[in-house]
């Protein structure tokens, strides 16, 4: 049985795991916090990060395995099968997380997948009894990389926030950690101002934003400063998505 095939088998057991189990919480609470019945947000983010390590296969030399886990529950996985000719697996979606157990949403026809967390916060991949996978020899851990600050300068991804622009200044805060960033001159683009103008429903209203841009280091003893570089999405409601499943929710 390959690696791959594995995985599938311990889809159709973990969504069954995922049933009895109730509504998902925050890391590392149990039934003495009052919060911990409901959805994992901001009290995600000291598992944002980045983890990645060469999981076992059975008929390639290794999976190169890189996810990360973003503040605002969106995951992004990439699996490169080593020593094939196929493309790197990629697949994204949101990622939430219930007593010491992270789950990883189906992507497509993808199955859902569970690590536990460890006491390094290395994450190890569940099987369908919900019990870490074993094999002889083999680990199934991704390790959490020394790069994992989301928010160090330099660092180039997707963000979605609550966006305003107002007297030639604009700001993000970021879904999922609530952290501010202002947006550099150079990434307020005429393109970002006027789709803003067009979109917010009056003057200094935030708007809901998915961007592509890089983490500049703190202006003037500031906040750090996003550098736009491709807007993704924005709508007039600023309402990030884990506020849309909890407002279901309720």
């Amino acid at each position: 049985m390959t690696f791959s095939h594995s995985l599938l088998v311990a889809a159709s057991g973990l969504c069954l795991l995922a049933s009895c189990q109730g509504r998902e919480q925050p890391f590392g609470t149990g039934s003495e916090n009052a919060a911990a019945d409901k959805d994992a947000g901001a009290a995600t983010l000291p598992l944002a990060g980045i983890y990645a390590d060469t999981m076992p296969c059975n008929d390639c030399q290794g999976i190169a395995t890189r996810l990360t886990l973003r503040p605002d529950s969106l995951y992004e996985l990439q699996e490169a099968y080593l020593g094939r000719t196929s493309p790197v697996n990629y697949r994204r979606g949101p990622w939430r997380v219930r007593g010491q157990v992270v789950t990883l949403e189906p992507s497509g026809n993808d199955p859902v997948r569970r690590y536990s967390v460890e006491a390094d916060q290395s994450l190890r991949l569940l099987d369908a009894t919900g019990k870490p996978m074993q094999a002889a020899g083999q680990d199934y851990t991704l390790n959490r990389t020394a790069n994992s600050d989301l928010s160090a300068a330099g660092t180039r991804r997707e963000f979605t926030g609550k966006f305003t622009y107002q007297s030639d200044a604009a700001s993000l805060i970021e879904c999922g950690s609530d952290k501010r960033y202002t947006v550099a001159p150079a990434g307020l683009t005429a393109d970002l101002q006027r789709r803003y103008t067009t979109t917010r429903k009056k003057d200094g209203q935030a708007v809901f934003v998915r961007v592509l841009a890089t983490v500049q280091g703190p202006q003037s003893g500031a906040e750090e400063a996003l550098l736009v570089e491709k807007i993704l999405e924005m709508k007039p409601d600023p309402i990030c998505p884990q506020e849309q499943k909890q407002a279901f929710q309720k």
